[in-house]
């Protein structure tokens, strides 16, 4: 089984996830003196707004054009979809998917920050926002286009295989997706949902490691696991939705068996985009497998591939049939 994470300096950070929440959330509710407390208080705070005229410079100039905006805005409000973070000692940074509504429709937004430890606190030094249309039309133009905030990860972090350096081989791929995080997140509180994350993925690594796998990467509220026998991918899937049952939370998960391509620190290739779609199709507290998963797998103890059922994967080609795990 191969493993990634000893060769990586950065870690997942939760914390820094709770923080960019809370930007988004204090943004929403035009908070300036909140605002003011999560930003770097020094001249060399940076922030890109969506217009083209908009670069502040230090926390000064920043705050004040943020009163001001807040003022002129019409009603609206912001969702967060999906917040993925990493920290290296005294630095973080984070990327975010959100929607802004207003009474005329919705518009997709992106942000990328970079955080720096401060007086124990992480505070942003750097913050982005990016739409593909001008700033002045963000309150008025719909996008219907969204990213799923599993898949992206992985389209986004992937390249072209033609050029891809690394080994091939055939692998289990599982995806794991706690369901509706964005709304629990938001009623327990970023310290709560912190821990509780921090809880989740140490139990998917202490699982996966004991079937015989690796967590590949995690995934926001989800994560990437790889395993070399799909039937003990089952069994550790089986066992993880087990230990949610005690939980606020439920989870989904989707397991794919495919040829792959190894890199430094990542897996790539069809048979990850799949995986990732066959978890979007799953729902709260199940299992899904591909028919290629199913086929491999035969006979479990405990364990039984229910009745198949056809469906088209988004951005995947061709219907496909997935099938149920139950377990006792």
């Amino acid at each position: 089984v191969w493993s990634y994470r000893g060769q990586m300096s950065f870690t997942h950070s939760p914390e820094i996830e709770a923080v960019a929440r809370r930007v988004l959330a204090t943004w929403g509710k035009r908070d300036a003196e909140t605002m003011s407390n999560l930003f770097s208080s020094n001249a060399d705070l940076r922030v890109l707004g969506f217009d083209h005229d908009e670069l502040w410079s230090g926390a000064d100039e920043f705050l004040k054009v943020f009163t001001a905006q807040m003022d002129e805005m019409p009603d609206w409000s912001i969702e967060n979809h999906h917040v993925e973070a990493f920290e290296d000692e005294s630095f973080g940074w984070a990327i975010l998917q959100s929607t802004i509504v207003t009474p005329e429709g919705e518009t997709p937004i992106r942000h990328t920050a970079v955080f720096r430890l401060d007086g124990g606190a992480w505070k942003v030094v750097q913050w982005h926002n990016s739409i593909p249309v001008p700033n002045q039309q963000v309150f008025g133009v719909e996008l219907t286009t969204t990213l799923n905030r599993l898949v992206a990860s992985v389209l986004d972090a992937g390249s072209d295989l033609a050029e891809a350096s690394g080994s091939e081989g055939t692998a289990t791929l599982v995806f794991t997706d706690i369901v509706d995080s964005t709304v629990l997140a938001q009623s327990v509180g970023d310290v709560a949902w912190a821990k509780m994350i921090t809880s989740h993925e140490r139990t998917i690594g202490r699982i996966a490691g004991s079937h015989g796998g690796t967590v590949v990467k995690f995934l926001g509220d989800g994560s990437m696991l790889v395993f070399e026998s799909a039937r003990a991918a089952i069994r550790a899937a089986v066992e993880l939705q087990r230990s949610c049952d005690a939980e606020p939370y439920s989870i989904r998960i989707g397991i794919h068996t495919g040829e792959v391509i190894r890199t430094a620190n990542d897996l790539l290739g069809l048979t990850v985009n799949k995986a990732a779609r066959v978890a979007s199709a799953a729902t709260g507290g199940g299992i899904m497998v591909s028919s290629t998963t199913r086929d491999v797998v035969g006979q479990i103890e405990g364990v039984r591939i229910g009745e198949p059922k056809i469906v088209l994967l988004k951005g995947i080609a061709d219907a496909h049939q997935i099938a149920p795990v139950e377990w006792q």
